[in-house]
């Protein structure tokens, strides 16, 4: 419930979904950058063009969580007004209506082009997010553009059983559209397949439980301020495709790693997705 901890490349999730629909941007997209993947220097944010540029698509990009790529578009595509519309179409400093208290993710989006490539990518330490929120970010990409209200306590009955309160599933927003979502879920499924998440869902996609079961993912990993502590992101849904199964689910799992690494992120949510469809 708390909001303390940098969402990290979970951000690209709201950029990437803010490229798509407000910039036209596609997964097959080709993008370049200069220099290391996971870096953010200024030199790799110039506008160059020249046959020593590194050359992937939007969705190789989000899979593989390029720093340099989004920094460009957070700079030149996309701009403080849009990153913070669709930061706050996301709830991103915003109150979000829960049973119990949910500190508010907050993100601030600065002028400068450099602060701008920073929070697209998500290579800062200043834009924080819960995990329930990270949660709800991920089920509107698997919802087809609908945030759902998060819920938790069901029913309150009094002595003689009746129901004083009932909850059930309520639409809370609509962040982006079926047509955004639908191309979210290719990055997304991209980033199982063939990205970060790779190695890690690679068993799951073997097994005969999970051949018509589509999974999404991104990652994020990020040192604290002080450098003691690494956050381990891994946020994900997988949607059974079969007609009127509605064990789908989706999950955030934030890791805190001190002097070693323990169980990472990516594995604790291979190990909850076997358990959900296979017990």
């Amino acid at each position: 419930l708390k909001a303390d901890v940098p969402a990290a490349s979970i951000f690209k999730i709201v950029a990437a979904a803010a490229a798509i629909e407000a910039r036209n941007f596609t997964p097959d997209r080709t993008l370049t950058y200069r220099g290391g993947k996971y870096t953010l220097y200024k030199s790799q944010l110039r506008q160059d063009k020249g046959e020593y540029l590194n050359r992937i698509s939007f969705k190789g990009a989000f899979s593989g969580s390029i720093n340099p790529v989004f920094g460009k578009i957070g700079i030149y595509d996309l701009g403080k007004d849009l990153i913070s519309q669709y930061a706050e179409r996301f709830f991103f400093n915003r109150e979000i209506p829960f049973d119990l208290p949910l500190a508010v993710s907050s993100v601030e989006v600065p002028l400068d082009d450099f602060g701008l490539a920073e929070i697209a990518s998500g290579f800062n330490k200043r834009t924080l997010l819960s995990p329930l929120h990270a949660a709800m970010i991920t089920s509107a990409i698997a919802n087809n553009g609908i945030m759902m209200k998060p819920w938790i306590i069901t029913d309150i009955r009094d002595e003689s059983d009746r129901i004083l309160y009932h909850a059930g599933p309520l639409k809370l927003a609509n962040p982006i559209s079926r047509e955004t979502a639908s191309q979210m879920q290719i990055l997304m499924r991209d980033t199982v397949t063939h990205g970060t998440c790779r190695k890690a869902f690679r068993p799951l996609q073997r097994r005969k439980t999970f051949e018509n079961i589509t999974l999404g993912a991104k990652s994020g990993t990020i040192n604290d301020i002080t450098g003691t502590y690494k956050y381990d992101w891994l946020t994900a849904y997988a949607l059974p495709q079969k007609e009127n199964d509605h064990s789908g689910i989706c999950i955030a799992v934030l890791a805190v790693h001190g002097e070693k690494l323990g169980i990472r992120a990516k594995d604790m949510v291979r190990e909850i997705l076997n358990y959900h469809f296979t017990s």
